[in-house]
């Protein structure tokens, strides 16, 4: 609801969107442009969590959350880009 809201209530393009975070934020960040990326022309991510799967405290919360680590496959960026060919030339990590 939130693009919808700046689109309508700000002069900004409706095509020409990014999205960026930080640690979790970025993760978030990465995982919402793998997956939509038909909705943003770029995307950035500082100090974000990257491969949650082969962490102890992602393999926690995917347990805990999804039931199990497998699950959480399709909510980890370094699976999901290893999977998809990315249509951005470059995506922007800094750590």
């Amino acid at each position: 609801e939130l693009p919808a809201l700046v689109e309508k209530e700000f002069h900004v393009s409706p095509i020409l969107k990014s999205i960026n975070g930080h640690s979790m934020g970025g993760h978030g960040a990465l995982i919402i442009a793998i997956k939509n990326p038909d909705k943003y022309i770029s995307v950035s991510a500082f100090a974000p969590i990257c491969n949650p799967t082969q962490c102890p405290w992602g393999q926690k919360a995917f347990q805990g959350y999804l039931g199990s680590v497998d699950a959480g496959a399709e909510y980890d960026a370094t699976i999901l880009i290893s999977k998809k060919k990315s249509p951005y030339d470059s995506i922007l990590i800094d750590q």
